[in-house]
């Protein structure tokens, strides 16, 4: 396991701050992708991207900007909401990894592991080699966050568990 030296005496492992580092890039996409969603609602804002949808060539993404200005505002404003609900979540995530915190880790693990299910069937249904990648990617954080968390209880047992939360 490659481990770092931080100040103050504390060890943190290399892929923690990678997965850290991760989420809150993905915060950040989430956090541009409501913007432009909430941008869609002025009209010259739906205009160009009506015509940006015709010229694309490209069925995604005609499909998704035809369907984001066919929306009523509510509801554009509810996917907003959702991008940043989203968002946040993996800011916490993230914030969470890179300040060492336990419990990031554990949410961490319960939210990727939770989606996979979900994302496999996106892979099945909707053949798509980036959504294969981010499959394989989250399998592989749940796999070593469950790693990390196993070493951890055999290294210290139930007893340092204890110790290391109640003394």
């Amino acid at each position: 396991m490659h481990v770092s030296q931080l100040a103050g005496g504390h060890r943190r492992d290399r892929l923690i701050t990678l997965i850290g580092v991760l989420k809150l890039v993905k915060a950040l996409v989430l956090v541009a992708a409501a913007v432009s969603v909430l941008a869609s609602l002025h009209s010259g804002v739906r205009d160009w991207l009506k015509q940006l949808a015709e010229g694309s060539g490209r069925e995604l993404v005609t499909h998704s900007i035809a369907s984001l200005t066919s929306y009523g505002p509510h509801r554009v404003e509810a996917i907003a909401f959702g991008l940043f609900l989203y968002a946040a979540l993996f800011m916490v995530e993230g914030i969470g990894l890179l300040r060492g915190k336990l419990w990031a880790e554990w949410l961490t693990l319960i939210i990727t592991a939770s989606f996979i299910p979900l994302e496999v069937y996106e892979v099945i249904h909707k053949e798509s080699a980036m959504k294969a990648a981010v499959l394989v990617v989250n399998i592989l954080i749940v796999i070593y966050l469950i790693a990390r968390r196993i070493h951890a209880s055999h290294q210290h047992g139930i007893k340092g568990w204890l110790r290391d939360r109640f003394t």
